[in-house]
């Protein structure tokens, strides 16, 4: 699928155009996406 390695972005981008939703972690703080996928607009 890829002919390089590809970055963090790139892959975030693959998942989410493939129909890939983060699952919030519920937290203290209350719901909260972690990881790299902290960087997608919020719904």
């Amino acid at each position: 699928m890829w002919d390089h390695r590809p970055s963090a972005d790139e892959l975030l981008a693959a998942r989410v155009a493939a129909g890939w939703q983060p699952t919030p972690t519920g937290t203290v703080d209350g719901p909260v996406v972690m990881g790299h996928a902290c960087k997608l607009p919020r719904p």
